[in-house]
């Protein structure tokens, strides 16, 4: 694809998102290790592209979810990069984890056996992350699990280390924050005194971060969306600019109905490039800053804005409208998609024209 092929533009501040990086450094000290979690092809926006830049930055932690994903990375990054696989030790891709140096992050029974059976058969001690669950109730070993593991450690396991998820994050007043750090806490002590050596903790992924509390931070933090920030901005060609008169409407199923003349632009993207049909009639775009509502329903491939606020011969020479960005924040873009800023970038389309810059 070129530029002049592409219906709309994605640029991605490299230098940005590492200067996050080093923020949430900064923020969570020296005793705490800030990794990066690149699932989801970096939330969207090419991985491989992402980590060797956060790597650059002093960053020697990442996280997938899958063992696919965690290959991708391995390619661009160099040896001494420490990739965790979040989903674990999925069936018949045990042997990835050897090929390309990967940890798999263990949330069951069956996988802390399966792991354990292939370091019996490959007579060698195979590297492990534990995953606890301290009341997300999702993924993780539950209190009875640990029990049974300490009570039987697993020979052929190196555990290096255990990780928990806060439920509740967002809202730091939230009081199974307190609660889930506590059950961190209590089970983690169990593992100490089973396993023969030691393990790093981690809690807490990109709202943890912020909390105030710094026993959340544990020995590595992982955040995710929270790199990210400000570093992306999306712009869509403008295709056409038309006059309409009073009593027209617009779009599919005449959704919007116009009580005045008015000036109309139609934008190259809809929710065939994972643009939310959710923001039709109440979401908007920005032209240098200006902003301009939505009108109609949103299209697979198209969006139509009221300009009749900007003036025809500024508008003219505005060859694109912002979508998300410095004037459009993606979070606020989100909410009123009824949605969040996580799902509006990883439902990014491939049909973007992609600029990196750093």
């Amino acid at each position: 694809m070129t530029p002049e092929q592409a219906g709309a533009f994605l640029t991605v501040d490299l230098k940005k998102i590492a200067d996050n990086w080093k923020k949430l450094q900064a923020r969570v000290g020296e005793k705490t290790q800030v990794a990066a979690v690149l699932k989801t092809d970096a939330y969207g926006l090419d991985a491989k592209k992402i980590a060797p830049a956060l790597y650059r930055a002093g960053c020697r932690i990442f996280f997938t979810a899958y063992v696919f994903e965690a290959v991708e990375i391995r390619q661009v990054l160099p040896a001494d990069a420490r990739i965790y696989v979040l989903h674990g030790v999925l069936a018949h891709t045990e042997l990835d984890f050897l090929k390309y140096d990967l940890i798999p992050v263990l949330s069951t029974p069956r996988q802390v056996a399966d792991w354990n059976h292939l370091g019996h058969k490959e007579n060698r001690i195979l590297p492990a992350a534990l995953h606890i669950d301290t009341g997300m109730t999702r993924l993780g070993l539950n209190e009875k699990n640990v029990d049974d593991f300490c009570a039987n450690v697993p020979p052929y396991l190196d555990v290096s280390l255990v990780i928990s998820h806060l439920a509740c994050a967002d809202d730091p007043e939230n009081a199974k924050n307190e609660d889930q750090l506590h059950r961190f806490d209590s089970l983690c002590a169990k593992l100490r005194q089973a396993l023969p050596n030691g393990f790093k903790e981690s809690l807490s992924a990109s709202d943890g971060v912020h909390l105030e509390n710094k026993s959340f931070y544990k020995d590595i933090a992982r955040p995710g969306i929270a790199l990210y920030d400000g570093a992306v901005s999306l712009e869509a060609k403008v295709l056409q600019i038309q006059d309409v008169e009073a009593g027209h409407t617009i779009g599919y199923g005449a959704t919007h109905t116009f009580s005045d003349k008015a000036r109309v632009a139609t934008l190259a993207i809809g929710y065939g490039d994972g643009y939310p049909r959710s923001l039709a009639n109440k979401g908007y775009v920005a032209f240098n800053g200006l902003k301009a509502p939505i009108v109609g329903r949103i299209s697979m491939d198209l969006i139509t804005v009221d300009v009749t606020d900007i003036d025809l011969k500024e508008l003219r020479q505005i060859p694109t409208a912002e979508i998300f960005g410095q004037h459009c924040p993606i979070k606020e873009i989100a909410k009123l998609a009824g949605t969040i800023d996580y799902e509006l970038l990883t439902n990014l389309s491939k049909r973007f024209y992609r600029i990196y810059t750093d």
